[in-house]
């Protein structure tokens, strides 16, 4: 997973995290994270594998209080070369079943760059509506991304 990780981290102009934030990340630290996902019932991630590879990975963590517990939020990457071929519409529509058929989860949000274009059409095409932005959201080298607020209720 940490290699999987950061190698879809490469030139990944839209992604929120670096190839530079894995590299602090330890196997122990991943195997911790792992085990909040088996320990919460409300946690789950999903994983894409192509011949044996890790090529997609879809991560969904609800709100912990009680008040925000019916709703949260997801990151979702591919390997660049496996994009465009339906593994993110496959990994989203995993993770929506999974969402409908949790008793917990009502709504599914996600914050997306502005110029993720494809992104934003695929979250369209699923049912996603825009619910506001982080104006200036993301502060890159010489310029400034809003982030898109998303959601499906399910």
């Amino acid at each position: 997973m940490l290699y999987a990780g950061s190698k879809a981290l490469r030139n990944a102009p839209y992604m929120l995290s670096t190839a530079e934030d894995m590299q602090n990340v330890t196997v122990e630290d991943m195997k911790k994270l792992l085990k909040t996902y088996v320990q919460n019932p409300s946690y789950v991630q999903f994983i894409a594998e192509v011949d044996g590879e890790l090529v997609g990975a879809i991560e969904f963590k609800s709100g912990d209080k009680e008040k925000i517990s019916h709703q949260g939020s997801f990151g979702m990457t591919v390997l660049p070369e496996y994009r465009n071929y339906g593994i993110g519409r496959a990994l989203l529509e995993t993770l929506i079943n999974w969402a409908k058929n949790n008793s917990r989860i009502e709504k599914v949000c996600l914050e997306v760059m502005e110029g993720n274009i494809g992104a934003i059409k695929l979250y369209k095409t699923m049912g996603f509506v825009e619910e506001g932005r982080k104006i200036k959201g993301v502060k890159l080298e010489d310029s400034y991304q809003d982030l898109i607020l998303m959601a499906i209720f399910v």
